[in-house]
C-alpha cells in the first residue's frame, strides 16, 4: 500500500476515533433534558406550529447518533395534529463534524395523525399567513411510522375515515426550498403503507397495502390491495397535479365479493346472496370530493355525472331470497 494512502487512512481513522470520543464525552456530561426548550422552540419555528415534548429527551450514539423524545405533540389552531409516544431523530455523525446538522431519519412510534378539511376550505396543518416564510430544502432519506392511527375528516361534507395499526415507510423524500414554491409539483419520494383496518361511515376494509412513487407532480399508487365485502381487491391510482386542476385515474377490480355483505352497507335486510365480480375504470378531476364525483367517467372523459362501474356475471350459486 502506498505510504501516502496509509497516512491518509491513518488520519481519517484518527478523526473518526476523535469524533467518537467527543460524542461519548458529550453523552456522559450533557443533560439532554436541559436542551428540551431549545429543541421545542426550533421545531416550532420550523413548522410554524406548537411542538411540545412531554416526556424525557435522550441522546444515544449507537447504532448512530440519535435523539429520542417521549410524548411528542404537534398542535395548530389549538388542536393536536400529530401525537406520538416516541419520536426518534437519526443524525448524520460525519455531517455534524463537517457540514452541520443533517437529519437522516425520522421515526414515530404509536403515532396518531389527525387531518381535517375545515368549513373554510383549509387543512388544519396549514400555517397562518403571518408565519409563512421561506421553506428550507427538504432532503430526508427515511421517515417511518409504526403502530400509527390515521384520521381524516372533511368538515364540509361530513365524510372521513380512520385507519388503525398502520405502518408507513417513506424513502428519499425531497422537495424544494424557497418562498411561494408550489411544493407538491416538485415533491419526490417512494413509500409503502400498510393498515390492518380502515373504517369509514358505512364501510370497513381490511389489510390495506399500497406502494407510492411520486415525481414531477405525478403520484402513482401501485399496487393497491384491500380486503372488503369478503373479497380481495387490487388496482392502481394515478394522481396528476401538474395542471391547474388535479387529474385522477383509478382502476380497481374486486373479484368474488359477497353480495350480501355489500348490501348490508345499504340496508340491514339483504335480499340477495352469492358472489360477484366488480371492476371500475375511472377518470376524474377536481380539488374536492364532490367535484371529482361530478366529473367521474369510465371512458376517460369528464362528462358523466356518476362514476361508471361494470358489473360482471354472478358467480355460480348466487340466489335470491
Amino acid at each position: 500500500m502506498p505510504k501516502a494512502l496509509r497516512v491518509s487512512l491513518f488520519v481519517l481513522g484518527g478523526l473518526i476515533g476523535l469524533l467518537v470520543l467527543v460524542a461519548v464525552a458529550i453523552l456522559a456530561l450533557v443533560d439532554a433534558d436541559a436542551y428540551k426548550p431549545r429543541l421545542e422552540a426550533a421545531a416550532s419555528k420550523a413548522l410554524g406550529m406548537e411542538v411540545h415534548v412531554g416526556g424525557r429527551l435522550r441522546i444515544s450514539l449507537f447504532p448512530g447518533l440519535r435523539v429520542t423524545a417521549e410524548d411528542v405533540r404537534i398542535r395548530n389552531r389549538g388542536a393536536d395534529i400529530v401525537s406520538a409516544k416516541e419520536a426518534r431523530l437519526g443524525i448524520d455523525l460525519l455531517a455534524l463534524l463537517f457540514k452541520g446538522i443533517r437529519v437522516r431519519e425520522i421515526a414515530l412510534n404509536s403515532a396518531r395523525i389527525s387531518i381535517e378539511w375545515d368549513q373554510d376550505g383549509k387543512f388544519n396543518f396549514e400555517r397562518p399567513e403571518e408565519v409563512k416564510a421561506t421553506l428550507p430544502e427538504l432532503d430526508l432519506p427515511r421517515i417511518s411510522l409504526s403502530h400509527a392511527t390515521l384520521l381524516y375528516a372533511n368538515k364540509q361534507s361530513g365524510n372521513g375515515f380512520e385507519a388503525g395499526e398502520c405502518d408507513l415507510n417513506v424513502r428519499h423524500l425531497r422537495g424544494p426550498g424557497g418562498r411561494n414554491v408550489d411544493f407538491l409539483k416538485h415533491l419526490s419520494f417512494t413509500a409503502q403503507l400498510g393498515c390492518v383496518e380502515l373504517r369509514a361511515k358505512r364501510v370497513t376494509v381490511f389489510d390495506l397495502k399500497l406502494s407510492v412513487a411520486g415525481k414531477d407532480a405525478v403520484f402513482d399508487l401501485e399496487p393497491v390491495t384491500v380486503r372488503m365485502f369478503g373479497g380481495l381487491g387490487s388496482g392502481n391510482v394515478q394522481a396528476d397535479f401538474s395542471g391547474a386542476v388535479p387529474l385522477y385515474h383509478v382502476r380497481y377490480a374486486l373479484p368474488q365479493f359477497r353480495v350480501e355483505e355489500f348490501l348490508k352497507t345499504l340496508s340491514p335486510d339483504g335480499a340477495v346472496e352469492g358472489s360477484m365480480d366488480f371492476s371500475v375504470n375511472l377518470t376524474m378531476q377536481g380539488k374536492a370530493a364532490d367535484e371529482m364525483l361530478r366529473t367521474a367517467d369510465g371512458k376517460g372523459l369528464p362528462s358523466r355525472r356518476e362514476p361508471h362501474a361494470r358489473w360482471l356475471r354472478p358467480r355460480p350459486g348466487a340466489r335470491s331470497v
